[in-house]
């Protein structure tokens, strides 16, 4: 599924950025195209003009003087004086027949106005049109007359501009091949932008599996021997252990019945729907009373639980002090479950001279490895690979997290001096002062 939308964005963007680009390099293109056509014609009309004053002011025009005009500025130059042409055999070979051009450019002048014949100055262009020609020309066409009006020379200059428009189709190639590179650059950014923004998803739908995955191979093992004592107790052959299998079976209830409680609390805090009852609590009070419902318990595991509070008091929380005890719970247990009978479990608090709150519980059992100190947060994860026993699930730490955070808090262990693991609640001076 996620394959394939990421298909459909990085085509969509691609395409579209694409048309972004493309609409981009069109108008810069049309703009060079028509600074560059815009250049060649003010050199054609300087040339023009050069040309038109030799032939006014100076009366004598040489030949390698034309020569030069006509090859740089690829024009075919023809000159009449008084009716009689300028014999001038022309600075460069154009494509066509330089006779046929003139020939052309005389009758298409007249047909635009141009009559030598009245002797006064005239002007006229026109693009040379004609069959079978093999370049693309235009014409400007001049009577200038001397002589105090009594005679004047005609001047044809036609300009080939197949160089001209070969150099903008080339300019457009070149755009379009920029265009082409432009485009496949952006499709793969494209790619890895929508690779990369489909991550966080593609991880948290790959977490969703693994999470109906874990727990329902969790679910399995009681409803297994869950159906299998209700079958035995309803046997005739068994009947009389009916007692034995219903206790079971009951033991088995309350064991799905922790376990969906945990697995409600983790799927709350991902759809961000808990349900709590927040309210201030006298952290001082609660860690009091806390340590009193723990104690016979540490005693009854063979730890002796000690409680380790400032003569200040502690500053106040405003939490659902319920949960708060739940996340409590569930550390105070892991520290009876894994560390030795006989050693100590310290549950001590304190307000850090920057800020805050910080409770800890230590234990002084065999710790956690240092690669293990993150992925013990996570869903269906045991801290002690032996520990595979129906009371273990591997959410106790998860469910701890997800309480912690809800209430601004942070949840983090580290080694123990000595040996064993420091389990800390940390809540910053901002989470407490925005919740008064």
């Amino acid at each position: 599924m996620l394959e394939r939308l990421r298909r459909r964005l990085t085509a969509l963007f691609g395409l579209l950025t694409a048309a972004v680009l493309a609409a981009a390099l069109a108008v810069t293109c049309r703009m060079a195209g028509s600074e560059y056509t815009a250049g060649a014609d003010l050199l054609f009309a300087n040339t023009v003009t050069a040309v038109e004053d030799a032939v006014t002011e100076d009366g004598l025009v040489r030949d390698s003087w034309l020569a030069r005009q006509e090859s740089a500025g690829q024009l075919v130059l023809y000159l009449e004086d008084n009716g009689q042409p300028l014999a001038f055999p022309g600075g460069w070979r154009p494509q066509d027949d330089r006779g046929a051009l003139i020939g052309l450019a005389k009758t298409q002048a007249a047909g635009a106005g141009l009559d030598p014949a009245r002797l006064r100055r005239q002007r006229v262009s026109f693009a040379l049109q004609a069959s079978g020609l093999r370049g693309v020309y235009d014409c400007t066409a001049l009577v200038l007359p001397h002589g105090q009006a009594r005679s004047a020379a005609v001047v044809y200059i036609i300009r080939d501009l197949s160089g001209q428009q070969a150099r903008l189709r080339a300019m457009a190639w070149q755009y379009a091949g920029l265009w082409a590179l432009g485009a496949a650059v952006l499709a793969a950014a494209c790619r890895w932008m929508v690779g990369r923004a489909l991550r966080p998803t593609a991880q948290a739908l790959q977490k969703q599996r693994e999470f109906i995955a874990a727990a329902g191979h969790e679910l399995r093992s009681p409803l297994a021997v869950l159906k299998a004592g209700l079958q035995a107790a309803r046997d005739p052959a068994t009947a009389a252990e009916a007692p034995r299998f219903l206790h079971s079976a009951e033991a088995e209830v309350n064991r799905l019945a922790r376990l969906t409680d945990d697995l409600l609390i983790l799927a709350g805090g991902d759809a961000g729907v808990w349900r709590t009852a927040l309210e201030e609590v006298d952290t001082d009070t609660f860690l009091i009373e806390l340590y009193g419902r723990f104690a016979p318990m540490a005693r009854a595991r063979g730890h002796a639980l000690t409680l380790d509070l400032p003569d200040a008091p502690l500053p106040a929380l405003y939490a659902d002090a319920g949960r708060l005890e739940q996340l409590f719970a569930v550390l105070l247990n892991n520290a009876f479950e894994y560390a030795p009978a006989g050693t100590p479990v310290e549950l001590k608090a304190e307000a850090p001279a920057g800020g805050g709150l910080r409770i800890d519980v230590t234990d002084h059992g065999p710790g956690v490895p240092d690669a293990d100190k993150q992925r013990i947060f996570e869903r269906f994860t045991r801290g002690d690979p032996s520990r595979t026993g129906k009371a273990h699930f591997g959410l106790g730490l998860a469910v701890a997290a997800e309480i912690a955070a809800l209430h601004g808090a942070a949840l983090a262990v580290r080694d123990t001096p000595g040996g064993g693991a420091t389990f800390t609640v940390r809540w910053p001076a901002r989470a407490l002062t925005a919740r008064r």
